[in-house]
Parts: structure tokens; sequence; C-alpha cells
């Protein structure tokens, strides 16, 4: 069966609440977002989602959108608040605007994680370049405990809205 494709109003009202505070730079982005009705696959995991940076063709067919978040509609339905808004913020992140310093206009583009590496090589050689330093004292720094309790509060409060 093919893969549907429908609006996402709540993953667009999620978004909104999110800009201001992380992603100031997107303030004038036009961003579509929209469900996929299936994950897709890679490497064995499930995707959750897709940002992608329009142009040329693909973002004058759009009615003029410079990106577009496209979320796994199965994978959505199962994941709570908390796991909706960090997928989200995730799927910003990769997207960027600067100002053209000639033009003033802003010039947006798409950026890549800080970092990408195997658990096994982090486990076999620690921290061996700058981008996993600064990861682990990032990781270091969060309270731990308090990310933990937060997702179990909006565990709980998912089971108590749904029964």
């Amino acid at each position: 069966m093919p893969k549907e494709y429908v609006d996402a109003e709540s993953v667009e009202t999620m978004a909104l609440q999110i800009l201001p505070t992380f992603h100031a730079e997107l303030a004038d982005a036009k961003i579509k977002y929209y469900f996929v009705s299936e994950h897709s696959m890679k490497g064995g995991r499930p995707i959750t989602g897709k940002a992608r940076k329009l142009s040329g063709a693909a973002q004058f067919l759009s009615g003029g959108y410079n990106f577009a978040i496209e979320i796994a509609m199965d994978l959505w339905n199962q994941a709570t608040d908390f796991q909706r808004r960090a997928t989200i913020d995730h799927l910003l992140e990769y997207c960027t605007g600067e100002e053209d310093e000639d033009t003033g206009e802003m010039v947006y583009t798409m950026r890549e994680p800080d970092v990408r590496e195997f658990s096994t090589i982090l486990r076999r050689h620690g921290a061996w370049n700058d981008d996993l330093v600064g990861l682990i004292q990032v990781a270091q720094s969060i309270d731990i405990e308090a990310r933990v309790q937060e997702v179990v509060d909006d565990v709980t409060e998912s089971v108590h809205v749904t029964n």
C-alpha cells in the first residue's frame, strides 16, 4: 500500500511554540509540516522524521516554502508530548538561516549534527576527538534525574489522558 501524506497541523502548532526560543533565525522561514502515514527505516532503525531544504523547482511547486518537515504519523501517534517536542526540535535544528551581508536577505541552509559516532567506538576509544569531548561535556552538565522525571511525568500524564 502506498504511503499517504497529509498536513500536520499539530506538528506546526508545537513547532511555533519552539521556534522563538530555540530557532529564532527561522522566524521568517516558510516551513511546511506534513505527516507520512508510515515510517521509513535506515540501517535497521525507524526514521521518525526528516527535514529538507526546498529550492529550485521543489520550492516553486510547494508555493515558496524554504523547508519541509516530514513526520512519520505511526510513530508520532505512539510518542509522548515530550518525545514529540524533542522530535520537532531535533528536525528544526537541521534548518538554519543567515542574513546575507550584501543583500540583507535571509539565506537558508541545512546543517549536520555536531557528532556522528558509533557507541562501540566511544566505548572502545572514549572521547577521541573534539566533537565527542564537547558532547560528553554537555552530557555531564545535564541533570539526568530531572530529565528522567520529566519523561516519567509526561508518560504518566499521557496515560491519564487516554484512560
